[in-house]
């Protein structure tokens, strides 16, 4: 607006803002131009389909392997089958049930819908694999939704299921504290770093037996900040691992720069290994406790 113009200024408000559905407009000189009309908003999901790859020989194009994607169900929307037909003449299946077909209600609820529970695979429509996940929310996993058990199938028949791995305990963030193999004895997890990285996993032991005798190791990781009391926690990791109470059990233990990675790893034969990172906090060398290296690690690029 340029000075000594005698421009005059003036705004319309919108008489429709923060007015309720079915409000009656009245300043018809205001709103001449304007017209009201409803319409609907089509949106849609965009999926991928089909992949196909095409290997080459002697510059020649072979058979390619296609893979067709589908996505059956208006409920949640999630890769239900994908069917890949090989170079070879093969052809492969794999199908996934999820919260609905299983019928968890907790998980629907939750909206936990796009988490695969139930996967069946065949190659030339013969089955070669079905497994479960089975989630709950119960004590045992401190009332959250987790996963509780993991069964493999090994015929169409649901009494054949054979569990994997029982998850028998949670705390109240969702850290697996103990799980049992199948036709093994229990694992204990203890978690440190205020509670946000496992330092210890006691094979052999439940994690009641492990749980009372722990409270050192963690409140060390808890203030582990540099490679002092670094070095403070390796010794209580191994008076921990010595205890009389677990001389008949495998226990691993491990430390970290909590914003990087584990710094050492401390298996049941006492043999540690240290891990070294670059500048850019990328994994540089895995070394043994006299500095030999045991693995190295090397970055390229191109520009």
């Amino acid at each position: 607006i340029l000075l000594d113009a005698n421009n005059v200024e003036k705004s319309n408000p919108n008489h429709c803002y923060q007015k309720p559905l079915g409000y009656q407009l009245v300043h018809q000189y205001a709103i001449e131009n304007l017209d009201i009309v409803e319409y609907d908003n089509i949106s849609y999901q965009k999926y991928l389909k089909t992949v196909t790859s095409t290997d080459y020989m002697n510059n020649q194009p072979m058979k390619p392997t296609v893979t067709e994607n589908s996505y059956d169900s208006n409920l949640h929307y999630q890769l239900t089958s994908k069917k890949t037909s090989h170079s070879d003449g093969n052809t492969g299946e794999n199908t996934y049930q999820y919260a609905y077909e299983q019928n968890n209600a907790d998980m629907i609820t939750a909206n936990m819908v796009s988490i695969p529970l139930h996967t069946e695979i065949k190659e030339n429509g013969k089955i070669i694999s079905k497994t479960k996940t089975v989630y709950a929310k119960n004590a045992q996993t401190a009332n959250l939704i987790l996963p509780v058990s993991a069964q493999k199938f090994y015929n169409d028949n649901a009494a054949s299921a054979n569990t994997l791995v029982n998850y028998n305990q949670y705390d109240t963030q969702g850290h697996l504290l103990q799980y049992t193999l199948k036709g093994s004895v229990p694992t204990a997890i203890v978690w440190g770093y205020n509670n946000t990285l496992p330092i210890a996993k006691v094979e052999g032991a439940t994690y009641q037996e492990v749980q009372g005798l722990a409270s050192g190791i963690i409140a060390k990781s808890n203030t582990d900040t540099d490679p002092a009391s670094e070095k403070i926690l390796m010794n209580a990791l191994d008076s921990f691992r010595n205890q009389a109470a677990f001389k008949n059990y495998s226990i691993t233990t491990y430390t970290y720069d909590p914003l990087i990675g584990v710094t050492s790893v401390t298996p049941s034969t006492g043999i540690r290994q240290f891990y070294k990172y670059d500048s850019s906090n990328r994994l540089q060398s895995v070394v043994d406790a006299n500095n030999n290296i045991v693995k190295e690690l090397s970055y390229n690029y191109q520009h």
